[in-house]
């Protein structure tokens, strides 16, 4: 809610200095002129913006001429990022500064069929805090309700298209959990409650289905079993078995712990314990293995937007050459696009180019809108970022150092950060197993 009602300020913000604009400064023939109409015989001139940086929503007036003066018919980019035009008189425009664009900005601007950039850059600044929404860090207990009283051990979490955060608990990461932790839970942040949807239930990483809602989560009572949970049905929890081919390879055990859904194909993919990566029809259950990887753990499966039909899968450190590693593989055609995409199998922290970034025990991945790529890099306690350009960098916690401390890049700290997931406004909620803990990252 704090978010949109940023957001909606600076809106009105810069409606009224766009209202300011045109009244002191506009092309004026009359009392109902609002601007001068978009000329295509003439070509589009840049002359200056200011302020010359600032942050996300950051209100940025551009100068020129033949703008035109309708903001449906102007694009504006920082880099390749879109960014809201919210009014125009011919000479000036404002607009709101996208979310993430990229340090050094080149702002172009595109009306009709021609398009053009400014001479200088806009430096865009970021800032990342976190803060904790539910659990006290009590390891040895469970409670529901009211979020600012609740008890939970967050192992793995999703989030879907309502802002629902749905979570599953496990005690201690080092032990594995204790007996009576084991819950599938939702978060409804807005209403301040910790919802129980099924107790005693040993389950792994939730997926959310975008244009279903259905949550998809993996378990290990046998080979091919999984849970549902519909929205229709009010997330009751109901209990699926994949169904095998006759012949083919299959795993002679049920350890899956990471799960995705395929936003171009609309299957359901995973990735067992001895290496199978399997695609899974949401309708029948019938199931394909694509690729077997060497053994190893994974938890972590994700798309991007960016790059239809490519799965990235985050190993864990007893995946042989794939240990502690971040790998890709296009579904479409996965005998022939395997690969490792980052440094040490060893495990250790190094921001940078992905091929020599390295990670330790990397857990849960998931990737927004823009295609950035974030990690739960749980043995080195922070989460990190790999970028659409595949560089890597560090958003919040001091690598191998271990804590709970809310606030921004230069105090926030994590311990042994296990599950994560994004919202629509690019929120991203953590399970901080280590903390017992619920985080928030709020990234501008």
């Amino acid at each position: 809610m704090e978010k949109q009602f940023t957001f909606m300020k600076g809106v009105v913000w810069a409606g009224v200095l766009f209202i300011a604009l045109f009244i002191s400064c506009g092309e004026s023939d009359g009392p109902n002129n609002t601007g001068t109409e978009y000329d295509p015989n003439k070509p589009v001139q840049l002359t200056t913006f200011y302020p010359d940086s600032g942050r996300y929503l950051e209100q940025v007036m551009l100068e020129g001429s033949n703008f035109g003066n309708d903001p449906e018919q102007i694009r504006v980019w920082f880099n390749n990022k879109k960014a809201a035009v919210i009014g125009s008189t011919g000479t000036r425009m404002y607009v709101l500064a996208p979310r993430l664009p990229g340090d050094t900005c080149v702002i172009s601007v595109a009306i009709g069929n021609d398009s053009i950039a400014y001479d200088k850059t806009f430096r865009y600044f970021s800032s990342v805090t976190v803060n904790t929404i539910a659990g006290n860090g009590n390891q040895d207990d469970y409670q529901d309700g009211d979020l600012t009283q609740s008890i939970l051990q967050p192992r793995y979490i999703c989030v879907d298209n309502e802002d629902n955060i749905f979570i599953c608990t496990r005690g201690p990461y080092e032990f594995g959990g204790t007996e009576g932790q084991h819950h599938i839970v939702r978060i409804d942040e807005e209403n301040n409650e910790l919802i129980t949807i099924a107790r005693d239930v040993t389950a792994n990483i939730p997926a959310v289905d975008l244009e279903t809602g259905v949550i998809s989560i993996m378990t290990e009572t046998t080979v091919g079993s999984f849970l549902t949970l519909d929205p229709k049905e009010l997330w009751a929890p109901r209990f699926r078995e994949m169904k095998w081919p006759p012949d083919g390879d299959r795993p002679g055990e049920g350890y899956k712990h990471c799960v995705v859904v395929n936003p171009s194909d609309g299957f359901i993919y995973t990735r067992y314990y001895h290496g199978h990566i399997v695609k899974i029809n949401p309708r029948t259950y019938e199931v394909e293995t694509i690729f077997k990887t060497q053994q190893g753990d994974s938890y972590g499966l994700t798309f991007t937007p960016l790059e239809p039909n490519i799965l990235y899968i985050s190993f864990r450190d007893n995946a042989g050459v794939n240990a502690n590693s971040i790998c890709s593989i296009d579904v479409t055609d996965p005998e022939n696009t395997f690969k490792k995409l980052s440094g040490s199998t060893s495990g250790g922290h190094r921001d940078g180019a992905l091929e020599v970034a390295q990670f330790r025990n990397p857990r849960q991945i998931y990737s927004d809108a823009d295609g950035n790529i974030y990690v739960a890099d749980c043995g080195n306690h922070c989460i990190r970022r790999i970028t659409p350009d595949k560089m890597v960098e560090t958003v919040l916690g001091m690598p191998g150092t271990p804590g709970w401390k809310d606030g921004g890049k230069e105090e926030a700290l994590f311990n042994l950060p296990t599950g994560l997931g994004i919202s629509k406004d690019g929120s991203i909620y953590v399970a901080d197993n280590g903390n017992a803990r619920v985080r928030k990252l709020s990234i501008n």
